[in-house]
Order: structure tokens, then sequence, then C-alpha cells
């Protein structure tokens, strides 16, 4: 086999729907907009202020991509390798038509035949506007815009309530792979844990051929994590399928982030002395345990408190546990959503530093959204390299698309076919999802649901010939009557933001911790949160006056949600406002914006870690952004800066964590630990007066906690007016605190010392701060966290860039 790369010296020609046209330099990957700004055709930064919208006049323009290229030897059995053609497209090579193209989710392999010649060769691809393609077709009912139904490629660059609009054209990596006479293609290799103990692991080799080729004996290796060599097999074969069931001896298995090591095996098959593939594997175990809850159980208790009756027709009531080698995994992470509004040439980098705060932050789960994309390769390899569990919606999301129609069947059907044999080898991938939203009102014993084609008809038959031990739900949120209910299967609660939100905008926010508990569920898909970025980053998008002082910019890079009242950053401004105190200026505004999306994950987080047997899974919407959202959902921000938010989910991903809560006239303190060892906790709870200054110590204690377990471990009446509760506690997993204060959480500025090191700062408090806050182009240690009168922390930091950047310090306390 030869390859021959292809992405080199590519021209473009942008044709305006009046018949005049330019030509340019185009790259290979990329696409339209990225060869535009190189042309200086746009904006050289399009993500700053309104520059987003001159890509606009672009979307009508179709666009030729011609490349000419020489081979020399056998090219009798020759493919054209597109990994992705964005969308709709005609390739030509030399003059003939050879593929037509209406899928951007997709890889492209186009079998050249005669008309690759030895020497050389043109192939051109022409590019057809995706808003003119679809002109014309019946209105659908959807989010945002609905043109977007009738087109297979990436959902959200039509714009969301968190990214503007990128419609746009462009190319994958494009190569020829050439084959000698009697030389026969690479087979799909699908790679399976049936069993795994500490004495042995069944892994199922499946190996299929859809090329022509002599029968002959392949010879299959496992190597282990060190390279060892531990196993050598081979097999005769002839069949279009040919199964290997392997037995690897004492095995070193795969665990999520927070449960074990994340040991990978390497399969390597030969022909001969001909290497025909090699692939990285884990050994693991996955299921999803739904036991039913008994009535009269507590768990059945709290469903029939908390069921959302607009949503949830349950009668009965069940869990939804990941289990993984037979162990209950708390599933604690975000949704990832593409790094860029637009394809770019080089992913990599920016995925591998996201996913390498994920992990320290303590994520062991991301939900690959719908209205993405299949991420390349790259992606799901280092997810398995960190131990960062992965589902994968198909890519669909919040329409009615026209399942009814067969071309539709037919592309989802492709689609599942080229992510099962992408993405099914990795131990990270835990279950799919049919799609985003599109059947919340849909149940298992419905004849007929929005959604129920594509997944049945489209997705499920391929999966379940091609991944056929991996589970596959219908779309996400899945689970009882209706999908979208909160005591059955997997929520989003998003979903119910025409329900939480009204009450953000409410003067009086006493009940705040109360109004979020009714917000909980068995399993969260899609957990909502908004906090404000960085001013590090604000900067690079928006001025200092817009920041302090404007809303226009505000709104334009927040963007909104047209199923909402108001827009998003009327509801964070609100909330903010009644739940912190009022803004005495823009400086005070911005710390209470980005303090607030803390204190939101903070909540509902403690919430689902002390309900372990009721909630099994927290992720929220969302973890990055692909465009730079001033107050948006992303817990890291466009540029890779963590935002408060992802210092909150990183203290409350803790293995053990403290957390009070309050039911009547009573506060609880709740201790809760993930793991798969006991541990033992020592704590002290203190109580401080509304000085600010004065503490008295309540009682301390001492507990052993089981694996994966929680407890109550003290009961305390409600505090006096103004008064705090405040719990630390040690172990050997560290130490936590939390706090406790009836009503609204008004804070004001305090004052503390700060001595700067070598990468690290440290910060010293003579009143309590409840919030201490750096900024600066690094990732902290620790963020927003407090200290009590005469408590120092030195917090060190690595900053992201190649210099150290200044680091600023503000600190607040309760008012």
């Amino acid at each position: 086999m030869k390859l021959f790369d292809l992405c080199e010296n590519w021209e473009g020609r942008c044709l305006y729907p009046n018949g005049t046209s330019f030509t340019y330099a185009a790259a290979l990957p990329g696409c339209a907009i990225g060869d535009l700004i190189r042309a200086s055709k746009l904006p050289e930064d399009l993500l700053c202020e309104k520059n987003a919208e001159a890509v606009l006049p672009f979307e009508a323009c179709d666009y030729v991509y011609t490349k000419r290229f020489t081979l020399a030897g056998d090219t009798a059995r020759a493919v054209l390798h597109f990994e992705r053609i964005d969308t709709y497209a005609d390739v030509l090579l030399n003059g003939a038509t050879i593929y037509h193209s209406e899928n951007g989710n997709i890889a492209h392999d186009i079998p050249l035949g005669t008309h690759l010649l030895e020497g050389e060769n043109l192939l051109e691809v022409r590019l057809y506007s995706p808003i003119r393609a679809v002109e014309g077709k019946p209105a659908r009912k959807g989010a945002f815009t609905t043109e977007r139904l009738h087109t297979r490629r990436m959902q959200c660059t039509y714009g969301w309530d968190w990214v503007a609009r990128f419609v746009t054209c462009g190319l994958g990596k494009c190569y020829i792979t050439t084959y000698e006479q009697d030389e026969i293609a690479a087979p799909y290799v699908y790679i399976a844990t049936l069993f795994a103990d500490a004495e042995c692991a069944q892994v199922r080799v499946d190996l299929s051929f859809d090329t022509p080729y002599r029968g002959r004996v392949l010879t299959l290796a496992v190597r282990s994590p060190e390279g060892t060599e531990v196993l050598r097999t081979s097999k005769y074969c002839e069949e279009d399928l040919v199964r290997l069931d392997l037995d690897i001896p004492a095995p070193a298995l795969w665990w999520p982030l927070g449960y074990g090591a994340q040991p990978l095996y390497t399969l390597e098959l030969f022909d001969g002395e001909q290497m025909l593939y090699t692939e990285k594997f884990g050994i693991r175990t996955v299921t999803i345990m739904q036991l039913p809850d008994a009535p009269d159980s507590e768990n059945a208790k709290l469903a029939r408190a908390i069921h959302n009756p607009k949503y949830d027709q349950n009668e009965a009531f069940s869990g939804f546990v990941l289990k993984v080698n037979g162990v209950r995994i708390f599933c604690r992470g975000a949704n990832w959503v593409p790094c860029f509004p637009y394809t770019v040439a080089d992913t990599k980098q920016k995925q591998t530093e996201l996913l390498e705060l994920c992990a320290k932050a303590g994520v062991n789960m991301l939900r690959v959204w719908g209205g993405g994309a299949f991420e390349e390769r790259h992606f799901y390899d280092e997810c398995s390299r960190l131990g960062i569990t992965v589902t994968q919606d198909f890519l669909m999301a919040c329409g009615h698309y026209p399942e009814e129609e067969e071309w539709f069947i037919k592309e989802l059907q492709k689609e599942a076919l080229y992510a099962a044999r992408a993405l099914r080898n990795q131990p990270c991938l835990m279950w799919w999802s049919g799609d985003n939203e599109n059947a919340v009102k849909g149940c298992d014993t419905d004849t007929d649901y929005q959604g129920r084609r594509s997944a049945f008809a489209g997705i499920a038959p391929v999966l379940y010939r091609e991944d056929p031990y991996r589970r596959f739900l219908p779309s996400s949120p899945y689970g009882g009557k209706m999908y979208a209910s909160n005591t059955v299967g997997t929520t989003h609660n998003t979903q119910f933001l025409s329900q939480l939100f009204p009450f953000l905008l409410e003067g009086d926010l006493t009940l705040y911790k109360e109004r979020f508990k009714d917000f909980r569920a068995r399993f969260i898909a899609e957990e909502p949160q908004l906090g404000a970025a960085s001013p590090v980053s604000l900067r690079r998008f928006m001025s200092e006056q817009d920041i302090l002082t404007g809303d226009d910019m505000w709104l334009y890079h927040t963007k909104g949600n047209p199923g909402l009242a108001h827009e998003l950053w009327e509801y964070l401004l609100a909330f903010t406002e009644h739940l912190l105190g009022d803004f005495t200026d823009g400086a005070d505004r911005l710390f209470k914006l980005r303090y607030v999306q803390y204190e939101w994950v903070r909540l509902v987080m403690e919430t689902a870690r002390r309900e372990k047997d009721f909630c099994s899974g927290i992720i929220f919407w969302m973890m990055n952004d692909c465009w730079p959202a001033a107050a948006g959902w992303s817990l890291i921000d466009y540029y890779n800066l963590p935002k408060e938010g992802y210092y909150a989910f990183a203290r409350c991903a803790k293995d053990t964590l403290c957390s009070f809560d309050c039911e009547g006239s009573a506060v609880t303190l709740h201790l809760s630990h993930n793991g798969r060892s006991d541990v033992n906790i020592n704590g002290r709870i203190l109580s401080l007066a509304k000085d600010g200054v004065s503490v008295r110590e309540i009682c301390s204690f001492s507990q052993t906690l089981g694996a994966d377990s929680a407890c109550v471990a003290a009961t305390l009446p409600l505090p006096l007016a103004g008064e705090t509760l405040i719990c630390d506690i040690e172990s050997e997993n560290g130490q936590d605190r939390a706090f406790y204060r009836s009503g609204a959480l008004a804070i004001r500025q305090a004052s503390v010392q700060i001595v700067e090191g070598a990468h690290c700062v440290t910060v010293t408090a003579s009143e309590y701060v409840h919030a201490v806050m750096l900024t600066g182009e690094a990732v902290f240690e620790d963020n927003c966290f407090s200290l009590l009168p005469g408590e120092a922390r030195c917090i060190s930091y690595r900053p992201l860039g190649d210099t150290e950047a200044p680091v600023t310090v503000e600190a607040y306390t309760l008012a």
C-alpha cells in the first residue's frame, strides 16, 4: 500500500451568485472562511466585537477547489479519501464527475478506477452553498434557524445560544491510497471486552473484509501496556467476517478517572511480515443499570416529591447507573462542543489542553453533543488516555428532521457506519445517543414520536450490527414517560429553563437554594449554569468600556435562546444582582458576574453528590466554547482559560466532599465519598458571627466512609440571622470546606494581604473572606476559595503562555 498526500497547493475560487468570482490560495484541511481571511476578504480576527457578521454575505457563494498532481507506478487499484467534504459537492477527476456528496459529517472513500492517469491529473471539487442548496424546501419546526434541518453538517454553525453564525464550505484532509495487485486492504477490526476479572479477560475481535482478496493466514498479536507480547494467534481467513475470542491472563483493567488507572493494550494484525493494522484498546466492561425503585423506598419518595408535572407521567421510578468493571461510577463532567466555529487546520493542541484541564478538575465524563461533530480520532484517544468517559450523540439537535424521507435515513445509516467503525474500539466510549432533545415528548410505548424513525430505521440497525456490545439510547434525554422526565433515565435540566429562569428575575432570592433543589434528577445529562468570562479573555474581543459599563457587546457575545422570554444576559444580570447584592460599579458587577457561576455550580453539584443513591451523574451544559462567549454556559472559555465555575466543579469533584443542607428547622452536614476504598475523615464545624471576625467551634468529629458512599455526619439548629456555619474536613484525599448561610448571598469587598512569589500568590485575611478571586492568564491551583480570620493560603498557578502574566487578587466577604 502506498499513500499520496494531496493536502498541499490547492487553489480556491469563490463564485458570487451574480456570476463574478475571485481566486485565492486554499488550505486543506480547512474551509472557505479560513481561506477568505488569509486572502484579506474577511477580517483577520472574526471573533472580535461583531466581525462575525462579515461572513454572512459569503453564505450564498459557491466554491471551486482544484489541485494538479502527478502519480507514477501502478494505479489500477486506487482510492481517493476525503476526511470531510462540507457538504454539497461534486468531485471531478480529469474532467469526469466521479462522486457526489451531500454529507459533511462523514469521511468519503472514492474508487478512482480508470479515471486516474499515470502522470499528471487534475482534481476538482465543486462546493455548493448550503443555504442555496435547500432553498424552497418546506419549513420545519426547530430551535434557532431551521434551514439546517435539511442539511447533514454541523448544526451549531447556523447559530446557537452560545455561538454566532458561521455557515460555510470546506474540505478535510485528502490523500490517495494505492494497492498492488495481490495486496489486501486492512480489514475493519472490532474489539470488545466480553468478561474481565483478576484472572482473565475474554476479548472478542471481529475482522470484517469488504474488498476482494485471496484467502490467507493472518496473525494477531496482543501487547501489554508495557509492550510485552502476551498473546499471539493465527487464523486462516477467507470469509467476509472472521471472529477470534482471546483469553488475556491477569488483565490490567481500564478505569474512569478517579477509580483507577488507564492501561492500554496494543493489538497488531499481520499478513506475513506486513502489519495490516494496529490499535490501542482498553480492557473494561460497561453496564448501564436501571433497577426500579421499590414503591416505599426513599428514592421513590423523593421522586414523587420532585417529579415535574409538565414532562413527567411516570407512576414507577428507576435509576440510571453506569457501572465499569462492576463498580458504580458517579459521572461528573460536562457537554463538549467543537473547539472552533469553523474548520481549522489543526485542533489537536487545543483539544489536548482542554482535556488535560478537564482531567485536572476531576472530569470523568464528557457528552459529545448532537449539534456538534464526530470529533477526530485524537479527541477520543486523549479521553481514553486520561480516563474521561464519553457518551456520543448522533448529529441532530432540537428540531423536526425530515426522517420521513428515505434520503435522510440513508444518510443517517452512512453516519452510523462511519461513527461506529471510527469510535467503537475506544475504551472511553460508554454509550451512543440517537440525537439531542428531538424526542423529549417520546416514550418507549409510543407508536410514533419525533426522532423515532431516525433512531430505529437509520441508526440502530447499523449499530446493532457494527457495535452490538454497547448500549444505544434513542435520544438524549432518554427514559420513562416522557423521555424528558426527571425521575427515570437521563434528564436535561436545560429543558426546564422556562420554569427556572423566571425565578432568577425575582427580587427576593431568599429561597434560592430550595428552588434549585426542585430540579433534581436521576442522571442529569445537561445541567445549566452561566457566568462571565475573565477580563483577560473579554479584552480580546471587547473594549474596556464595553466590559465595565456597556450591555450591547455583552448581549452580542452571550447570545439568546428563542424559547425564553428574555435574553440570557438579562437573566444573568438579574440573578447576580438579586443574589449577591446591588452592583456598586463596573468592577463590582464583573466580579459578581464571575462569582455567581461558582455559586451556581457549587450548589447543584453538592446536591447531586450528597444524594448519590438517587442521582448517579451530573453533566453540565457546557464544558468549552467554540466562540468567545462573554457570559455564557461554558466552564472553560474559548481561549482555554478556566472560568469560576470550573473551580467550583474541581472542588465538588474531589473524591471526598462535605456540604450543608437545610430541611425544615435543621441544618445537616453531609459527607460524600467516591472511589473504590474506604476513607477516614476528621472534621470540625465552626460558627462565624455576623461581624466576620468572631469564630467559635461547635463540634469536631471523626468518620469512616465506605467506598462510594454518603452519610449525614451532624444535625444542627438553624444559625442565627447573619451567622455562617463552616465545616472543614481532612482525609487522605485532602481537605475540603463547606459553608451554610440562610437566605440570599449578599457580598461586599474586603481587604487581604498579598505576597507574590514565583508562580504563586500568598493571600492572608484579617476578617472572614468568602471569595478570593485570582485573575490572570493562568490555571490556578484553586480559586474563589474562602479564608477564616488570620488564615493564609499560598496558591500556585501555571501560566498559559510562554511568559508569566500579571496576576490580580480581589476579595469579597459576606455582607
